[in-house]
């Protein structure tokens, strides 16, 4: 082969290497500069939990991406009864799915006879179980 005709691929393909590597680090660049969080745009179903506690009805919805339950006034849904602990468990929106993790209470947490014992997704019409008390769990869809 001619030496000029070498030396002009050898060119070329410095350049196209080049070329390469700066659209690589161009397309790095906007994906770590341009991106939010995915949650803030993510519209979270609303999550309706109502329970009834020696004929006394609770009922509420909430659009936040995370709702503790227990018996503290510091929760977003109080559940007074003496077998739900302080910070009993929390529900929280995530993956498209809301879901129930159980924050080591002392008598438990139940979906339907299954016991609580790492985060699970929760579906529209579960009911759980916080020690003896049943809390109704409705999902309503996004519109």
């Amino acid at each position: 082969m001619n030496a000029g005709l070498l030396l002009i691929l050898r060119i070329l393909f410095l350049a196209a290497l080049y070329a390469f590597l700066g659209l690589s680090l161009w397309v790095i660049w906007k994906s770590i500069s341009g991106r939010t969080s995915p949650t803030a745009q993510e519209p979270i179903p609303p999550l309706g939990l109502s329970s009834t506690i020696m004929e006394s009805s609770s009922a509420q919805i909430f659009v936040t991406p995370k709702v503790t339950i227990g018996r503290s006034p510091d929760c977003d849904f109080v559940l007074q009864h003496e077998m739900v602990s302080a910070r009993h468990g929390v529900f929280s929106y995530h993956h498209q799915q809301w879901w129930y993790e159980d924050l080591n209470s002392t008598n438990g947490s139940y979906l339907e006879d299954l016991r609580i014992e790492e985060p699970i997704v929760v579906k529209d019409g579960d009911v759980l179980f916080c020690g003896e008390v049943d809390v109704n769990i409705s999902i309503k869809p996004i519109s």
